[in-house]
Protein backbone atom coordinates (compact mmCIF):
# COMPACT_ATOMS: atom_id res chain seq x y z
CA UNK A 1 0.00 0.00 0.00
CA UNK A 2 1.15 3.47 -0.82
CA UNK A 3 1.75 5.74 2.17
CA UNK A 4 1.18 9.51 2.29
CA UNK A 5 4.55 11.20 2.48
CA UNK A 6 5.06 13.62 5.32
CA UNK A 7 1.69 12.78 6.93
CA UNK A 8 0.35 10.56 9.62
CA UNK A 9 -2.18 8.76 7.46
CA UNK A 10 -2.18 5.90 5.00
CA UNK A 11 -4.81 4.38 2.72
CA UNK A 12 -5.09 1.50 5.13
CA UNK A 13 -5.93 3.76 8.03
CA UNK A 14 -8.52 5.55 5.96
CA UNK A 15 -10.21 2.26 4.94
CA UNK A 16 -10.30 1.23 8.59
CA UNK A 17 -12.08 4.43 9.55
CA UNK A 18 -14.65 3.92 6.79
CA UNK A 19 -15.52 0.51 8.24
CA UNK A 20 -15.95 1.73 11.81
CA UNK A 21 -18.65 4.04 13.21
CA UNK A 22 -17.24 7.21 14.66
CA UNK A 23 -18.73 8.92 17.68
CA UNK A 24 -16.57 11.99 17.22
CA UNK A 25 -15.31 13.43 13.97
CA UNK A 26 -12.19 15.53 14.03
CA UNK A 27 -10.54 17.37 11.19
CA UNK A 28 -7.30 16.11 12.62
CA UNK A 29 -8.39 12.50 12.06
CA UNK A 30 -9.21 12.74 8.34
CA UNK A 31 -8.14 14.92 5.46
CA UNK A 32 -10.63 17.64 4.51
CA UNK A 33 -11.27 16.17 1.03
CA UNK A 34 -12.17 12.80 2.57
CA UNK A 35 -14.45 14.13 5.24
CA UNK A 36 -18.11 13.17 4.63
CA UNK A 37 -20.61 15.53 6.27
CA UNK A 38 -23.21 13.39 7.95
CA UNK A 39 -25.77 16.28 8.53
CA UNK A 40 -29.30 15.63 7.33
CA UNK A 41 -30.06 17.64 4.17
CA UNK A 42 -33.45 19.39 3.60
CA UNK A 43 -34.85 19.03 0.11
CA UNK A 44 -35.14 22.07 -2.10
CA UNK A 45 -38.93 21.66 -2.31
CA UNK A 46 -39.21 21.73 1.47
CA UNK A 47 -37.08 24.90 1.67
CA UNK A 48 -39.25 26.53 -1.00
CA UNK A 49 -42.45 25.67 0.90
CA UNK A 50 -41.04 27.07 4.13
CA UNK A 51 -40.05 30.33 2.43
CA UNK A 52 -43.48 30.69 0.78
CA UNK A 53 -45.29 30.12 4.09
CA UNK A 54 -43.02 32.62 5.86
CA UNK A 55 -43.58 35.16 3.10
CA UNK A 56 -47.36 34.78 3.28
CA UNK A 57 -47.28 35.27 7.06
CA UNK A 58 -45.19 38.44 6.69
CA UNK A 59 -47.45 39.87 3.97
CA UNK A 60 -50.62 39.14 5.95
CA UNK A 61 -49.07 40.80 8.98
CA UNK A 62 -48.19 43.90 6.97
CA UNK A 63 -51.71 44.05 5.49
CA UNK A 64 -53.32 43.85 8.92
CA UNK A 65 -50.93 46.50 10.24
CA UNK A 66 -51.59 48.79 7.24
CA UNK A 67 -55.38 48.48 7.61
CA UNK A 68 -55.17 49.26 11.31
CA UNK A 69 -53.03 52.32 10.56
CA UNK A 70 -54.39 53.37 7.14
CA UNK A 71 -54.60 57.05 8.08
CA UNK A 72 -50.85 57.13 8.63
CA UNK A 73 -49.94 55.65 5.25
CA UNK A 74 -51.06 58.36 2.86
CA UNK A 75 -48.43 59.32 0.24
CA UNK A 76 -47.97 62.72 1.90
CA UNK A 77 -47.34 61.23 5.34
CA UNK A 78 -44.97 58.60 3.98
CA UNK A 79 -43.08 61.31 2.07
CA UNK A 80 -42.92 63.44 5.22
CA UNK A 81 -41.60 60.47 7.26
CA UNK A 82 -38.91 59.61 4.70
CA UNK A 83 -37.86 63.23 4.28
CA UNK A 84 -37.61 64.24 7.92
CA UNK A 85 -37.27 61.05 9.95
CA UNK A 86 -35.27 58.83 7.60
CA UNK A 87 -33.22 61.35 5.64
CA UNK A 88 -33.06 63.91 8.44
CA UNK A 89 -33.88 66.90 6.22
CA UNK A 90 -34.07 70.25 8.00
CA UNK A 91 -35.08 72.38 4.97
CA UNK A 92 -31.90 74.44 5.05
CA UNK A 93 -33.16 76.45 2.07
CA UNK A 94 -35.83 78.16 4.18
CA UNK A 95 -36.55 80.87 4.87
CA UNK A 96 -35.82 81.80 1.25
CA UNK A 97 -35.20 85.44 0.46
CA UNK A 98 -37.47 86.99 -2.16
CA UNK A 99 -35.75 88.53 -5.16
CA UNK A 100 -37.36 91.95 -5.56
CA UNK A 101 -39.24 94.33 -3.30
CA UNK A 102 -42.71 92.82 -3.09
CA UNK A 103 -44.84 89.85 -4.17
CA UNK A 104 -48.62 89.99 -4.41
CA UNK A 105 -50.32 86.99 -2.83
CA UNK A 106 -51.93 86.03 -6.19
CA UNK A 107 -48.41 85.77 -7.66
CA UNK A 108 -47.35 83.12 -5.12
CA UNK A 109 -48.06 79.55 -6.30
CA UNK A 110 -47.26 76.05 -5.02
CA UNK A 111 -47.69 73.32 -7.62
CA UNK A 112 -44.85 70.82 -7.80
CA UNK A 113 -42.60 73.51 -6.35
CA UNK A 114 -42.83 77.19 -5.41
CA UNK A 115 -43.23 79.80 -8.13
CA UNK A 116 -43.54 83.52 -7.59
CA UNK A 117 -43.28 86.81 -9.45
CA UNK A 118 -42.04 89.91 -7.70
CA UNK A 119 -41.99 93.47 -8.98
CA UNK A 120 -38.66 92.71 -10.71
CA UNK A 121 -38.22 88.96 -11.11
CA UNK A 122 -39.67 85.53 -11.74
CA UNK A 123 -38.28 82.67 -9.66
CA UNK A 124 -39.08 78.99 -9.28
CA UNK A 125 -37.64 77.03 -6.35
CA UNK A 126 -37.95 73.43 -5.25
CA UNK A 127 -39.60 72.31 -2.02
CA UNK A 128 -36.12 71.98 -0.52
CA UNK A 129 -35.34 75.63 -1.28
CA UNK A 130 -33.11 75.14 -4.34
CA UNK A 131 -33.50 77.47 -7.30
CA UNK A 132 -35.03 75.82 -10.38
CA UNK A 133 -35.49 78.82 -12.66
CA UNK A 134 -34.94 82.58 -12.62
CA UNK A 135 -35.66 85.47 -15.00
CA UNK A 136 -35.90 89.21 -14.65
CA UNK A 137 -38.81 91.07 -16.22
CA UNK A 138 -39.67 94.68 -16.98
CA UNK A 139 -43.40 94.58 -16.23
CA UNK A 140 -44.78 97.30 -13.95
CA UNK A 141 -47.78 95.19 -12.83
CA UNK A 142 -46.91 91.52 -13.41
CA UNK A 143 -49.59 88.85 -12.99
CA UNK A 144 -48.68 85.16 -12.82
CA UNK A 145 -50.62 82.23 -14.28
CA UNK A 146 -49.37 78.63 -14.02
CA UNK A 147 -50.56 75.18 -15.07
CA UNK A 148 -48.26 72.36 -13.95
CA UNK A 149 -44.87 73.23 -15.51
CA UNK A 150 -46.19 75.94 -17.86
CA UNK A 151 -45.98 79.63 -16.94
CA UNK A 152 -47.54 82.81 -18.31
CA UNK A 153 -46.82 86.30 -16.95
CA UNK A 154 -48.63 89.34 -18.31
CA UNK A 155 -48.28 93.04 -17.69
CA UNK A 156 -51.66 94.17 -16.37
CA UNK A 157 -52.65 97.42 -18.07
CA UNK A 158 -49.46 97.39 -20.11
CA UNK A 159 -48.21 95.94 -23.36
CA UNK A 160 -46.66 92.52 -23.26
CA UNK A 161 -46.60 89.03 -21.83
CA UNK A 162 -44.20 86.12 -21.61
CA UNK A 163 -44.66 82.34 -21.60
CA UNK A 164 -42.35 79.48 -20.74
CA UNK A 165 -41.74 76.87 -18.08
CA UNK A 166 -40.72 76.98 -14.44
CA UNK A 167 -37.14 76.39 -15.56
CA UNK A 168 -36.93 79.13 -18.19
CA UNK A 169 -39.07 81.85 -19.74
CA UNK A 170 -39.20 82.67 -23.45
CA UNK A 171 -38.74 86.10 -24.98
CA UNK A 172 -41.33 88.75 -24.13
CA UNK A 173 -44.10 89.23 -26.69
CA UNK A 174 -45.41 92.75 -27.21
CA UNK A 175 -49.13 93.41 -27.71
CA UNK A 176 -50.75 96.13 -29.78
CA UNK A 177 -53.12 97.05 -26.96
CA UNK A 178 -53.14 96.91 -23.18
CA UNK A 179 -53.44 93.44 -21.62
CA UNK A 180 -56.45 92.91 -19.35
CA UNK A 181 -56.14 89.25 -18.35
CA UNK A 182 -54.78 85.91 -19.61
CA UNK A 183 -54.60 82.20 -18.88
CA UNK A 184 -52.55 79.08 -19.78
CA UNK A 185 -53.28 75.35 -19.52
CA UNK A 186 -51.15 72.30 -18.77
CA UNK A 187 -50.66 71.61 -22.51
CA UNK A 188 -49.15 75.04 -23.07
CA UNK A 189 -52.14 76.52 -24.93
CA UNK A 190 -52.91 80.05 -23.77
CA UNK A 191 -55.17 83.02 -24.35
CA UNK A 192 -54.67 86.75 -23.83
CA UNK A 193 -57.43 89.35 -23.44
CA UNK A 194 -56.56 92.88 -24.58
CA UNK A 195 -58.28 96.12 -25.25
CA UNK A 196 -59.26 96.54 -28.90
CA UNK A 197 -59.85 99.41 -31.27
CA UNK A 198 -63.60 99.76 -31.82
CA UNK A 199 -64.41 97.07 -29.23
CA UNK A 200 -64.37 96.77 -25.44
CA UNK A 201 -61.98 93.81 -25.47
CA UNK A 202 -60.57 91.04 -27.66
CA UNK A 203 -59.33 87.49 -27.06
CA UNK A 204 -56.24 86.08 -28.77
CA UNK A 205 -55.66 82.30 -28.50
CA UNK A 206 -52.40 80.44 -29.20
CA UNK A 207 -51.33 76.80 -29.29
CA UNK A 208 -48.26 75.40 -27.55
CA UNK A 209 -46.10 76.48 -30.51
CA UNK A 210 -47.19 80.08 -29.94
CA UNK A 211 -49.20 80.02 -33.19
CA UNK A 212 -52.41 82.04 -33.19
CA UNK A 213 -55.44 79.76 -33.61
CA UNK A 214 -58.42 81.94 -32.68
CA UNK A 215 -59.58 85.50 -32.05
CA UNK A 216 -62.88 87.10 -31.06
CA UNK A 217 -63.86 90.70 -30.28
CA UNK A 218 -66.34 91.62 -27.52
CA UNK A 219 -68.45 94.69 -28.25
CA UNK A 220 -70.84 94.73 -25.28
CA UNK A 221 -68.82 93.62 -22.26
CA UNK A 222 -65.41 94.40 -20.84
CA UNK A 223 -63.77 91.00 -20.20
CA UNK A 224 -61.87 90.93 -16.91
CA UNK A 225 -61.28 87.20 -16.28
CA UNK A 226 -60.76 84.15 -18.50
CA UNK A 227 -59.99 80.43 -18.26
CA UNK A 228 -58.87 78.19 -21.12
CA UNK A 229 -60.05 74.57 -20.97
CA UNK A 230 -57.67 71.63 -20.39
CA UNK A 231 -57.71 70.59 -24.07
CA UNK A 232 -57.15 74.05 -25.49
CA UNK A 233 -60.34 73.84 -27.55
CA UNK A 234 -62.39 76.50 -25.78
CA UNK A 235 -62.64 78.92 -22.88
CA UNK A 236 -64.96 80.75 -20.53
CA UNK A 237 -64.61 84.54 -20.46
CA UNK A 238 -66.35 86.70 -17.85
CA UNK A 239 -67.04 90.40 -18.22
CA UNK A 240 -68.98 93.39 -16.92
CA UNK A 241 -70.83 96.37 -18.31
CA UNK A 242 -72.94 99.25 -16.97
CA UNK A 243 -76.69 99.70 -17.47
CA UNK A 244 -78.36 102.85 -16.10
CA UNK A 245 -76.08 102.93 -13.09
CA UNK A 246 -76.29 99.18 -12.48
CA UNK A 247 -73.49 96.70 -12.95
CA UNK A 248 -74.20 93.70 -15.14
CA UNK A 249 -72.01 90.62 -15.46
CA UNK A 250 -71.84 87.91 -18.08
CA UNK A 251 -70.06 84.62 -18.81
CA UNK A 252 -69.25 83.67 -22.42
CA UNK A 253 -68.59 80.06 -23.41
CA UNK A 254 -66.36 79.98 -26.50
CA UNK A 255 -65.48 77.09 -28.80
CA UNK A 256 -62.35 77.82 -30.83
CA UNK A 257 -63.85 75.95 -33.78
CA UNK A 258 -66.86 78.23 -33.90
CA UNK A 259 -66.94 81.88 -34.87
CA UNK A 260 -69.51 82.99 -32.28
CA UNK A 261 -69.94 82.11 -28.57
CA UNK A 262 -71.61 78.78 -27.86
CA UNK A 263 -73.63 80.28 -25.01
CA UNK A 264 -73.84 83.24 -22.63
CA UNK A 265 -74.95 83.38 -19.00
CA UNK A 266 -76.05 86.55 -17.22
CA UNK A 267 -74.56 87.32 -13.81
CA UNK A 268 -76.46 90.30 -12.43
CA UNK A 269 -74.67 92.93 -10.31
CA UNK A 270 -71.64 90.78 -9.73
CA UNK A 271 -67.97 91.08 -10.67
CA UNK A 272 -66.16 87.79 -11.32
CA UNK A 273 -62.68 87.86 -9.78
CA UNK A 274 -61.52 84.49 -11.04
CA UNK A 275 -62.78 81.73 -13.34
CA UNK A 276 -61.25 78.26 -13.53
CA UNK A 277 -62.01 74.86 -15.04
CA UNK A 278 -62.50 72.21 -12.33
CA UNK A 279 -62.50 69.57 -15.08
CA UNK A 280 -63.14 69.50 -18.82
CA UNK A 281 -66.87 70.26 -18.38
CA UNK A 282 -67.33 72.14 -15.10
CA UNK A 283 -66.21 75.67 -14.33
CA UNK A 284 -66.24 77.68 -11.13
CA UNK A 285 -66.48 81.47 -11.02
CA UNK A 286 -65.58 83.41 -7.88
CA UNK A 287 -67.52 86.66 -7.65
CA UNK A 288 -67.91 89.70 -5.41
CA UNK A 289 -71.41 88.87 -4.14
CA UNK A 290 -71.86 85.25 -5.25
CA UNK A 291 -69.87 82.41 -6.71
CA UNK A 292 -71.08 80.08 -9.45
CA UNK A 293 -70.52 76.71 -11.04
CA UNK A 294 -71.26 76.16 -14.71
CA UNK A 295 -72.00 72.80 -16.31
CA UNK A 296 -71.00 73.56 -19.91
CA UNK A 297 -72.67 70.59 -21.61
CA UNK A 298 -75.95 71.06 -19.75
CA UNK A 299 -75.73 74.85 -19.83
CA UNK A 300 -76.63 74.90 -16.12
CA UNK A 301 -75.46 77.83 -13.97
CA UNK A 302 -75.60 77.26 -10.18
CA UNK A 303 -75.29 80.20 -7.77
CA UNK A 304 -73.66 80.07 -4.32
CA UNK A 305 -74.98 83.19 -2.63
CA UNK A 306 -72.94 84.84 0.13
CA UNK A 307 -76.09 85.90 2.05
CA UNK A 308 -74.73 89.42 2.58
CA UNK A 309 -71.51 88.08 4.07
CA UNK A 310 -68.12 89.44 2.94
CA UNK A 311 -65.74 87.32 0.87
CA UNK A 312 -62.29 87.54 2.49
CA UNK A 313 -60.44 84.71 0.73
CA UNK A 314 -60.93 81.70 -1.53
CA UNK A 315 -59.04 78.82 -3.11
CA UNK A 316 -59.70 76.34 -5.91
CA UNK A 317 -58.44 72.74 -5.91
CA UNK A 318 -58.61 71.27 -9.42
CA UNK A 319 -57.42 67.85 -8.19
CA UNK A 320 -60.62 67.41 -6.15
CA UNK A 321 -62.85 69.53 -8.44
CA UNK A 322 -63.85 71.71 -5.51
CA UNK A 323 -63.29 75.13 -4.01
CA UNK A 324 -63.47 76.86 -0.63
CA UNK A 325 -64.82 80.28 0.30
CA UNK A 326 -64.05 82.34 3.41
CA UNK A 327 -67.07 84.51 4.31
CA UNK A 328 -67.02 86.97 7.20
CA UNK A 329 -70.16 86.65 9.31
CA UNK A 330 -69.58 89.98 11.02
CA UNK A 331 -68.89 91.95 7.85
CA UNK A 332 -65.58 93.32 9.16
CA UNK A 333 -63.43 90.44 7.97
CA UNK A 334 -63.52 88.55 11.27
CA UNK A 335 -65.42 85.43 12.50
CA UNK A 336 -65.19 83.78 9.11
CA UNK A 337 -67.08 80.72 7.94
CA UNK A 338 -65.45 78.34 5.49
CA UNK A 339 -67.77 76.89 2.84
CA UNK A 340 -66.65 73.87 0.81
CA UNK A 341 -68.30 73.58 -2.63
CA UNK A 342 -68.13 70.80 -5.24
CA UNK A 343 -68.23 71.07 -9.04
CA UNK A 344 -72.03 70.82 -9.06
CA UNK A 345 -72.33 73.93 -6.89
CA UNK A 346 -73.37 71.97 -3.79
CA UNK A 347 -72.14 73.31 -0.45
CA UNK A 348 -70.67 70.21 1.16
CA UNK A 349 -69.92 71.68 4.57
CA UNK A 350 -69.75 74.96 6.48
CA UNK A 351 -67.05 75.42 9.11
CA UNK A 352 -67.64 78.38 11.46
CA UNK A 353 -64.39 79.79 12.87
CA UNK A 354 -63.33 82.77 14.96
CA UNK A 355 -60.51 83.55 12.54
CA UNK A 356 -60.03 86.68 10.48
CA UNK A 357 -59.03 84.74 7.37
CA UNK A 358 -56.73 86.73 5.10
CA UNK A 359 -55.54 83.86 2.90
CA UNK A 360 -56.46 80.22 2.48
CA UNK A 361 -55.32 77.12 0.60
CA UNK A 362 -57.41 74.01 -0.13
CA UNK A 363 -55.52 70.75 -0.64
CA UNK A 364 -57.41 67.46 -0.84
CA UNK A 365 -59.24 67.17 2.50
CA UNK A 366 -57.28 69.92 4.25
CA UNK A 367 -57.54 73.70 4.27
CA UNK A 368 -54.94 76.04 5.75
CA UNK A 369 -56.00 79.55 6.73
CA UNK A 370 -53.90 82.56 7.65
CA UNK A 371 -54.98 84.85 10.49
CA UNK A 372 -52.35 87.55 10.98
CA UNK A 373 -49.20 85.74 12.21
CA UNK A 374 -50.97 82.43 12.93
CA UNK A 375 -51.76 79.60 10.55
CA UNK A 376 -54.52 77.08 11.27
CA UNK A 377 -55.11 73.73 9.59
CA UNK A 378 -58.62 72.26 9.30
CA UNK A 379 -60.06 69.24 7.58
CA UNK A 380 -63.03 69.63 5.26
CA UNK A 381 -65.31 68.22 7.97
CA UNK A 382 -64.62 71.30 10.09
CA UNK A 383 -62.19 69.77 12.61
CA UNK A 384 -59.13 71.78 13.58
CA UNK A 385 -56.02 69.69 12.94
CA UNK A 386 -53.37 72.04 14.25
CA UNK A 387 -51.87 75.49 14.60
CA UNK A 388 -48.48 77.02 13.76
CA UNK A 389 -46.68 80.34 13.88
CA UNK A 390 -46.61 81.94 10.44
CA UNK A 391 -44.31 84.82 11.38
CA UNK A 392 -44.65 88.58 11.20
CA UNK A 393 -45.82 90.17 7.98
CA UNK A 394 -47.42 86.98 6.64
CA UNK A 395 -49.41 87.61 3.46
CA UNK A 396 -50.40 84.24 2.00
CA UNK A 397 -50.38 80.50 2.77
CA UNK A 398 -49.97 77.56 0.38
CA UNK A 399 -50.13 73.85 1.25
CA UNK A 400 -47.52 71.46 -0.14
CA UNK A 401 -49.35 68.43 1.27
CA UNK A 402 -51.67 67.65 4.17
CA UNK A 403 -48.95 68.35 6.77
CA UNK A 404 -46.72 71.14 5.42
CA UNK A 405 -47.27 74.71 4.28
CA UNK A 406 -45.37 77.67 2.86
CA UNK A 407 -45.87 81.25 3.99
CA UNK A 408 -45.33 84.32 1.85
CA UNK A 409 -43.78 87.03 4.00
CA UNK A 410 -42.84 90.60 3.19
CA UNK A 411 -39.34 89.72 1.99
CA UNK A 412 -39.03 85.95 2.42
CA UNK A 413 -40.77 82.61 2.01
CA UNK A 414 -41.04 80.55 5.17
CA UNK A 415 -41.93 76.90 5.71
CA UNK A 416 -44.24 75.29 8.26
CA UNK A 417 -43.05 71.69 8.59
CA UNK A 418 -45.53 70.70 11.31
CA UNK A 419 -48.86 71.82 12.75
CA UNK A 420 -49.39 71.18 16.47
Amino acid sequence: MKKRIGGRYSVRNVEKRKKSKRDVISYEDVPLEEYNDERTEISKDAVKRILIIAGVIVVLGLVVFAIANKDSFTPDRVSHWVKYDVLGSNDEGFPAKIIGSTVNDANFVCDGGITYVSDTSFESISYSGNEVGYNQHGFSKPVLRTAKDNVLIYNLGGNGYVTGTKEKLNAVKDTDNYVITADINAKGYYCVITQADGYLSKIHVYNNNCEKIYAYSFSDYYINSVAINPDGTGCVACGVTGDNGSLLGIAYVLDFNQEKPVSTHNIDENVIYNVKYLNSNNVCMIGSKSSYTLDIRAGALKQIDYSNMQLTAYDIDVDTSSFALSLSRSGDGRTCSIEYVNSAGEVLNVNDTNCAIESMCLYKNRVAVLDSDKCYLFDTEGNRIGKADAGNGSKAVRLENVDEAYILGINEIRKIAEFK
